[in-house]
């Protein structure tokens, strides 16, 4: 007898960043999958295998890093996009804001790399840029 597919999505655990590097023509709010930083040489690396960069409906837990118990905000991801060069949160140009919460707070959960849960929309999608 086959075993019956599931089409619970999983829940990946990890770290919020800002992502950006040459190309990017700016920054991406985005999350590191835990499973894919490593420690080198008593150094953090961190995988592109990890990098999954937020896109609409994905949906995402942030947790207080004082406090892993503790949700500072969840939700779904519904991004206001922005062209390109025209918008920045601390002097970092952005392509896009959450809809419904203040760039600055959402900027500093990225920023100060919170813990968060992320479960994708598609899990079979691309997350490449």
């Amino acid at each position: 007898m086959a075993e019956k597919e599931t089409n619970t999505p999983k829940t990946l655990e990890g770290v919020l960043h800002f992502f950006s590097e040459t190309g990017t023509e700016g920054g991406h709010w985005a999350f590191q999958d835990a499973q894919y930083i490593s420690f080198v040489d008593g150094r953090e690396s961190w995988s592109y295998q990890g990098l999954h960069v937020l896109k609409d409906d994905d949906f995402l837990t942030i947790y207080d890093p004082a406090d892993r118990e503790k949700t500072v905000w969840s939700g779904e991801i519904l991004l206001q996009p922005y062209d390109l060069f025209t918008q920045d949160a601390r002097g970092f140009w952005i392509h896009a804001d959450q809809v419904g919460i203040n760039r600055e707070v959402w900027a500093n959960y990225f920023f100060r790399e919170y813990p968060a849960q992320l479960i994708k929309k598609d899990s079979c999608s691309s997350d490449r840029l």
